[in-house]
């Protein structure tokens, strides 16, 4: 009882401190568990918390085999939580990085991770590549904590966390393979044909029954066969259901199930799936907390001896600076993303539960079989994810600078309203690297946006849930697009004292055009009106741009423009890539040279504008349907 209550309180106090540090939670749980455990040993003789059970002292919590089929349920509790933020419509266009990535990347590493500890160490070859393949994985334990301490291209953070998510499986599977084959090899009996087909019978399996079992919890929740005070501890126990049947139809398949039954849930219209989000959250969180200190408190003093030694040291750096790069790039040679995107996708790549646990217990398993070299195992893989970690949590933020890669705090755009203007703005946005979500009831026009590869959302701005529906992590613009005045002036009230909140626009109003009185808060120009810069988005079809050779002319420029009869939108520094929104009312805006104004209309040709600036032109497909008044429904 001591043990499992001081467990659950060391881990929630090591995630505070994490917390306090901004640190991800893997490096105070970790440094936790080898504290009271091999440490603690070493200058003691024993330890404060023994995780497998010795029956000649009567210490430890888990006898037997119960170690091993703890961290694998909770893991696959984690890869379910996991699976439930893999929304296919993240991925329009990056689908083939993130194949790649996870094929041609985790290929790549586990061929480079696995020569060098053959060579380096003088692992036999099995060994090697047992442990190239577990250090394949990056965790999305560790990397959305490492997300959301920096801001980057939404491309980036996207391939990241699928990245993240999907290999983690992968990666098991493939050391499940490496560990049948040694087993096949010094086990008698056993041969390779087997392995392999245990291999693939696994990887069909988990599919399979995962999208099946995944279809079947979603039918019962959806026709609400569950009571809501139910359906959390319901989904749990189905997750954890499916998890052992797949185990029992073929072994080490209950994880890739987990993923699939949790990606399902995801990509369907599941009710109450807020609810079900929070719950396994706080699960995870718990989960996490216990298993990094177990599984590095069940390490002993020999094994981090190991790894305390040059030898190490070099895979490391053959891990992080030439196998992770390697894979990277060649996966993503061809895509949309630049060099730099690559080269800091290559630095981030920490390590994270699924590498420790699964080392952790084939480790253990092959030590007590007595396979020569097996001890080096759990010590190196630890050596990868702790200093992967470290690395990443400490140093993320200054790359993503100096690679140019990040985006100012507050960047994100929440546009109220999908009309043709709206979806123009927000693709616009997303080619100048904000991220941008547009909200609204209109189902024909957010269907016309999904397909312009614009992120949106399909919610009332009356409901009462709106708020924990929406993602506003980043979100330092609200811009009220709608149809409706009554409700551009409700979203600016609603969200007015928002904290984070660096600016809160609306579209100017009929009284304020006839009064030539303008708010702050009114957008873009004296006469833009809903009806008249979606009337202007339907004829041009197009927003253009011009470049600010001289800062002191943007006042020359916006009036030319407005004089046209166009609409100013934006400004785009040159140098923080930051964004400033046009205002209707009086014009005081700091620029720099180099800087780009984008508006709303057809190009003005450059011999008109205030020094000769280039014209660069962004369209959207023609005839986009009108958005009528009442876009955004009244509440009920």
């Amino acid at each position: 009882m001591y043990a499992i209550g001081g467990l659950i309180i060391l881990g929630i106090l090591a995630q505070w401190i994490a917390w306090r540090l901004k640190v991800p939670a893997i490096l105070p749980l970790i440094i936790t568990g080898m504290i009271i455990g091999p440490v603690y040993e070493y200058y003691t003789g024993h330890r404060l918390l023994s995780p497998r059970f010795d029956p000649d002292t009567g210490e430890g919590l888990f006898p037997g085999n119960l170690l091993y089929s703890f961290v694998s349920l909770a893991i696959g509790l984690i890869l379910f939580e996991g699976g439930l933020t893999l929304k296919l419509s993240e991925i329009k266009g990056l689908a083939r990085s993130i194949v790649r990535l996870t094929t041609l990347g985790a290929f790549t590493t586990t061929i480079v991770a696995g020569l060098a500890v053959h060579y380096i160490v003088g692992l036999d070859w099995q060994l090697s590549f047992l442990f190239s393949t577990l250090i394949v994985v990056t965790g999305p334990t560790v990397i959305a904590p490492i997300m959301r301490q920096i801001n980057v291209k939404r491309q980036i953070s996207t391939v990241l966390k699928w990245e993240s998510i999907v290999i983690d499986p992968v990666g098991a599977f493939l050391a499940v393979l490496m560990y049948n084959f040694i087993v096949a090899t010094y086990e008698p009996g056993k041969t390779i044909n087997e392995a392999i087909f245990e291999f693939i019978r696994s990887g069909l399996v988990g599919i399979g029954l995962g999208f099946l079992l995944g279809m079947g919890l979603y039918f019962i929740i959806k026709r609400l066969y569950v009571p809501r005070y139910l359906l959390n501890v319901f989904t749990l126990a189905s997750v954890i259901g499916a998890f052992v049947l797949s185990d029992m139809i073929a072994h080490e398949s209950g994880l890739l199930t987990a993923v699939m039954m949790g990606a399902t849930l995801a990509n369907r219209d599941v009710p109450f799936l807020h609810d079900i989000l929070d719950f396994k959250e706080s699960l995870t969180l718990l989960l996490i907390s216990m298993l990094f200190i177990l599984l590095s408190a069940n390490m002993s003093v020999e094994q981090i001896q190991l790894v305390i030694s040059a030898e190490a040291l070099a895979i490391f750096a053959i891990v992080v600076f030439v196998a992770r790069p390697l894979g990277v790039f060649w996966s993503l040679a061809g895509s949309d993303l630049d060099w730099r995107d690559k080269a800091f996708i290559s630095w981030v790549g920490p390590r994270g539960i699924v590498a420790a646990g699964v080392a952790s217990l084939f480790g253990i398993e092959l030590e007590e079989s007595g396979v020569p070299g097996a001890e080096y195992i759990t010590p190196l893989v630890f050596l990868v994810v702790l200093g992967t970690v470290l690395l990443n949590a400490t140093l993320a933020g200054f790359i993503s600078k100096r690679l140019r890669v990040n985006l100012p705090q507050g960047s994100g755009v929440m546009i109220f309203g999908a009309s043709e203007a709206a979806q123009l703005l927000a693709s616009c946005l997303v080619d100048s690297g904000r991220d941008v979500t547009l909200v609204s009831t209109n189902r024909l026009n957010l269907e016309m946006a999904r397909e312009a590869n614009l992120e949106v959302q399909e919610l009332n701005i009356h409901s009462d849930s709106l708020d924990e529906k929406l993602d506003l992590t980043d979100v330092g613009y609200i811009l009220a697009m709608t149809a409706s005045e009554e409700d551009n002036l409700y979203i600016l009230n609603r969200y007015q004292n928002r904290e984070g909140l660096r600016g809160n626009y609306r579209l100017i109003n009929r009284k304020e055009v006839q009064n030539q009185r303008y708010g702050d808060e009114a957008l873009f120009s004296p006469y833009s009106t809903f009806l008249i810069i979606n009337r202007l988005a339907r004829q041009s079809g197009q927003i253009s741009s011009v470049a600010i050779t001289d800062a002191t002319m943007l006042k020359e420029t916006v009036s030319l423009i407005r004089t046209k009869k166009l609409v100013p939108l934006f400004v785009k520094c040159a140098v923080s890539s930051d964004i400033s929104f046009v205002r209707a009312g009086e014009f005081t805006m700091e620029v720099n040279e180099g800087d780009t104004l984008f508006y709303l209309g057809n190009p003005i040709p450059a011999e008109e504008f205030p020094k000769d600036a280039p014209i660069e032109v962004l369209t959207l497909p023609e005839d986009s349907p009108d958005e009528q008044p009442g876009e955004i429904a009244p509440p009920a």
